[in-house]
């Protein structure tokens, strides 16, 4: 009798701080969703006059930029071509300037990787942005650092920031900033 006394009280203990441990109350917690400043001047202004915010871009861009990342990588110059629009602007991260790439055959691309034996790359980071309210267009920075092994035995490397800018499903430009790893 004693012990079905002991257990009564146990399991009305647990019972008390199972109530007591429980609240009513109802948190809020606030979602950003969206936010900055987009400072493009193709339209991207609400009706105010306000920049529109930036969000989380596309998955699907994602997978293209990445698609594009791993075929230079893989010294897959026709794969580049096929996942760009006829001229890609591009900001290497060597010299200054803009150059506008016929990406519309693999000359350009063939050209730059001629004294590329392997390309090793690691990526850390992989972070898409829009601009609110656009379905076709994502920034897809990616952040790395790059061994290339040369023909000729020498390397070279660097840690990369990268901003593959993909529209309509196309990649349209690529903007590189680079600092040595040494």
């Amino acid at each position: 009798m004693k012990s079905i006394f002991i257990k009564f009280k146990i399991s009305l203990i647990v019972i008390i701080i199972g109530i007591g441990s429980t609240s009513c109350e109802t948190k809020t917690v606030e979602i950003i969703k969206s936010g900055g400043v987009w400072h493009l001047n193709d339209g991207v202004f609400n009706d105010d006059g306000n920049s529109k915010k930036a969000i989380i871009g596309s998955e699907k861009d994602v997978e293209i930029a990445m698609e594009l990342f791993d075929a230079y990588t893989n010294l897959d110059s026709q794969r580049m071509v096929e996942l760009s629009e006829d001229i890609v602007k591009f900001h290497p991260a060597e010299i200054a300037g803009i150059i506008d790439v016929d990406a519309s055959n693999t000359s350009f691309i063939d050209q730059i990787q001629s004294t590329f034996e392997s390309i090793d790359r690691t990526v850390h980071n992989v972070t898409p942005i829009a601009v609110e309210g656009s379905d076709n267009y994502t920034v897809v920075g990616i952040n790395y650092t790059q061994v290339i092994t040369h023909k000729d035995g020498s390397i070279s490397s660097g840690h990369y920031f990268e901003r593959i800018h993909v529209e309509n499903e196309k990649v349209v430009r690529i903007v590189q900033w680079m600092r040595p790893l040494e």
